[in-house]
């Protein structure tokens, strides 16, 4: 056996040897460079010939043959000018007079008949001195046949065979999915400094909207048959993960403001919940060696996301993508049981209460209905909905998507949430049961108003989120100019200067509005609140209070010494009955007013 073992990795090494020799070797790898220099291409089996490609397809023994050295300079960009075929619906295209362009080099071996008998080596190269200045952002470069692409029948970029001419927003070749939908590329990710990955991988067309825009959303897949099955580099800076399995390249014009951040910064918002949510980034993206703008590289919220970032195993996972119970991994079993149990009973009864908080994480649960509520995303509940456990355990909520979000700063999104007519969009009855029942049981309810008030004056309050977005204005301002230019999305930057003015003006308002209408809708005006006893006393780290409501209230709680000052002061609700509330706080010894609302009472401290 030891033996066997020995000679099968001696036949792996010598394969792996040969695979090596059979391929073309670059002299400077691809990447950022500042001016043009020569590169060498070489092969080392002997009576080889190197044919070479720099418009992004597969080379053939067509295609030139290399001879000497590359001068890496304009006379190498593409001809092809694949920005001039229509990707999109006639509504949506836009023609510029030319795009920037990089270096593109896909070379192979082959032999005297012809035939390929190595893998392709790609290698993109951005030099600044021909245009190619990413303003500080990594970059992204794709290469895949045109054929693939831009095929009237199996290209997946644009509308070709499947569009309806009847409906040519919803039709189209980029509509198709599925596996058979996959076309090989090569997949290039570098940062400033060059590190980042180079590797055979496949791609898709994703989303809904973003199907059909010039930019196209693409899904990235890492396999064992293009070569490597994951993708090993730390993409984003706010996460310490550096193996992935399947990316996402999102658009800037995905976005439903010419800010082209709604989602970005939505993700980064939430990234401060307990919440699971997609790490994202800003990149330009190349295609076939032309300027493609402004992406988003995205975590793609799936199971192997989960799998990576909870650690758990892939075939313990459940994972529903919408309020039918559609399942995307695992069984519905579970979701559509407690669905079911969640419609059909009374959680103001404590067992029944008991029940589904042992089936929901709940803190998540509010967590994620705040999120939706606070951005006022207007693509939720009834759309872009995710959760997920493991085996058996609590159901959790994954926020994405927010697109149509940040946008309408006084936008009822407590309504939204809570809608309960004829289904519609973007909520719908099924959509809001969960919250709805919820919000029925008094102990659920004071817990999501103390949290939605907590969450507004910490992670929503405009001095935490200001910085965020004036991060993200930093990062893009230098490449807008070039978004510009190739797609006209914005129309100008002074239009998404405008435009991100108006997410810092949501920003700055949307916590008071918020505020008004959770008032509106859960706290009424007139209350009668009664302060019982206060214990123990003396107190010295903690005081106890009880209270009793008639109503739900959210109210000031402070404690006044007697020559008037506040030394203590915090919001929070109270539920309707008997309420306990601890406040974690030392006190010299004196005499003290605790005020609740409009109801004081005076207690003594002996340290």
């Amino acid at each position: 056996m030891i033996r066997l073992r020995y000679f099968l990795t001696a036949i792996l090494c010598l394969f792996l040897t040969f695979a090596k020799a059979q391929e073309v070797h670059f002299s400077i790898p691809g990447g950022f460079y500042d001016k043009p220099f020569e590169l060498t291409l070489s092969c080392d089996q002997q009576g080889k010939v190197v044919h070479y490609t720099t418009n992004g397809n597969t080379p053939t023994a067509n295609d030139p043959v290399y001879s000497e050295p590359l001068l890496l300079d304009e006379h190498l960009f593409s001809h092809s000018d694949i920005y001039t075929i229509p990707n999109c619906p006639e509504t949506k295209w836009y023609l510029p007079e030319t795009v920037q362009k990089c270096i593109v080099i896909r070379a192979a071996a082959f032999d005297e008949d012809g035939n390929m008998t190595g893998k392709v080596t790609t290698n993109t190269y951005l030099i600044k001195s021909l245009g190619c200045d990413s303003h500080g952002l990594p970059a992204v470069s794709i290469c895949a046949d045109s054929l693939d692409l831009f095929d009237y029948e199996r290209g997946i970029f644009v509308p070709g065979v499947f569009q309806d001419p009847s409906n040519p927003e919803g039709t189209g070749n980029y509509y198709q999915s599925g596996r058979e939908w996959e076309r090989p590329m090569n997949f290039e990710f570098y940062e400033t400094d060059n590190r980042g990955v180079n590797q055979k991988a496949g791609i898709r067309t994703h989303g809904g909207n973003g199907r059909k825009l010039q930019q196209k959303c693409m899904k990235i897949y890492a396999r064992d048959e293009y070569g490597k099955k994951r993708f090993k580099h730390q993409f984003f800076e706010t996460i310490p993960d550096s193996s992935f399995k399947h990316l996402i390249l999102k658009p800037f014009t995905s976005s439903w403001t010419h800010s082209g951040i709604n989602d970005y910064l939505s993700n980064q918002l939430a990234a401060r919940l307990n919440l699971e949510t997609v790490a994202s980034r800003p990149v330009v993206l190349y295609l076939n060696g032309e300027y493609w703008g402004i992406y988003y590289i995205h975590e793609k919220p799936d199971e192997r996301y989960l799998e990576d970032h909870q650690h758990v195993d892939i075939e313990d996972i459940n994972l529903i993508e919408d309020w039918h119970g559609t399942c995307e991994a695992g069984s519905n079993d579970n979701f559509l049981a407690l669905y079911d149990f969640i419609a059909n009973n009374d959680l103001t009864d404590p067992e029944a209460y008991a029940y589904v908080a042992n089936r929901i994480d709940i803190s998540n649960f509010i967590d994620y209905q705040i999120f939706e509520i606070f951005t006022a995303n207007l693509d939720w509940p009834a759309n872009n909905m995710r959760c997920w456990q493991e085996d058996d355990g609590p159901w959790r909520w994954i926020f994405f998507d927010g697109d149509i979000g940040l946008i309408k700063k006084e936008y009822d999104a407590f309504a939204n949430a809570t809608y309960n007519g004829p289904d519609g969009y973007p909520a719908s009855s099924r959509s809001t049961l969960f919250l709805r029942k919820l919000l029925e049981n008094e102990s659920f309810k004071v817990d999501f108003i103390n949290r939605f008030n907590q969450l507004l004056h910490s992670a929503f309050a405009y001095e935490t989120t200001k910085p965020l977005k004036d991060k993200a204005f930093a990062k893009l301002e230098g490449e807008i100019p070039n978004q510009v230019a190739r797609f006209l999305n914005p129309v100008s930057i002074e239009l998404w200067e405008q435009h991100m003015d108006g997410i810092d003006a949501f920003l700055s308002l949307r916590e008071r509005n918020v505020l008004k209408q959770m008032r509106d809708y859960y706290l009424p005006d007139n209350y009668n609140l009664t302060i019982g006893a206060l214990y123990p006393s003396p107190a010295q780290n903690e005081i106890h209070i009880q209270t009793h409501l008639d109503k739900t209230a959210l109210t000031a709680v402070q404690i006044i010494d007697l020559n008037g000052r506040v030394r203590f002061s915090m919001e929070q609700a109270f539920g309707v009955g008997e309420s306990e509330l601890l406040l974690p706080i030392h006190l010299p010894s004196g005499v003290y007013v605790l005020r609740i609302g409009d109801t004081t009472q005076k207690f003594v401290v002996i340290n």
